[in-house]
């Protein structure tokens, strides 16, 4: 995948092989919990939450902890969605410009396309821990290695998703034998389709949090 992504993807949508692809999100998923539970449980969410400066209203004070709870079980969740939704909707929208080949086969090249992801949650482990080791000061203290530390971690996940569309954009050409300019107009579409999605998700997580914590406020006795 590194080294003859083309040959590969052209391989594996030809063999339709899903239980590799299965195994590549599963191993995303899993770096991702290390990841987040890292975060979590070495105090960086909560520090970079206080950092923030945000007060929380009364009744709201465990908010943070029941963020993290949905975090952790997002980065479980989030791959396998990620898979099924990418594949689901370039099989969709690669139809509407000749694209032929069965789900399978977009199942197995969508999923080892996350390995850019796979390799971004391995790196971004170590990043974490260095955060979680060196703190989240004061953004007004001007700390020069966690600023960098921070932005290093934004790029190389931007960078790492820029690698992986381009990868779902192969791999597609190649399950529904279509080119490679269909292949990337679908992939476009497909996107817009995901983030509308995410937002969607993200709002209804906030409201859950926001459901769960105030009746758990509610109910304590004062």
């Amino acid at each position: 995948m590194i080294w003859a992504p083309v040959r590969t993807l052209s391989r594996v949508a030809e063999e339709q092989r899903v239980l590799l692809g299965f195994g590549v999100v599963a191993l995303y998923a899993a770096l991702g919990v290390i990841g987040g539970g890292i975060a979590i449980f070495g105090g960086l969410t909560q520090a970079q939450f206080e950092t923030g400066g945000a007060e929380l209203p009364p009744g709201f004070e465990d908010f943070v902890a029941y963020a993290g709870v949905f975090a952790l079980i997002l980065a479980v969740v989030q791959p396998f969605v990620l898979w099924l939704l990418v594949s689901g909707l370039m099989q969709l929208v690669t139809r509407f410009f000749g694209g032929t080949g069965p789900f399978s086969g977009m199942l197995a090249v969508v999923g080892i396309a996350q390995v850019p992801l796979v390799i971004s949650a391995l790196i971004q482990i170590p990043i974490t821990g260095l955060q979680v080791v060196l703190g989240t000061p004061d953004p007004a203290s001007g700390d020069p290695v966690t600023t960098i530390l921070g932005l290093l971690s934004s790029l190389l996940g931007l960078a790492f998703l820029i690698w992986f569309a381009a990868l779902v954009v192969i791999g597609a050409a190649f399950a529904r034998r279509v080119g490679y300019g269909q292949s990337t107009g679908s992939c476009a579409i497909s996107c817009a389709g995901c983030a509308g999605l995410i937002l969607i998700v993200i709002v209804v997580i906030v409201v859950v949090i926001v459901a769960i914590v105030g009746a758990a406020g509610s109910g304590a006795p004062s």
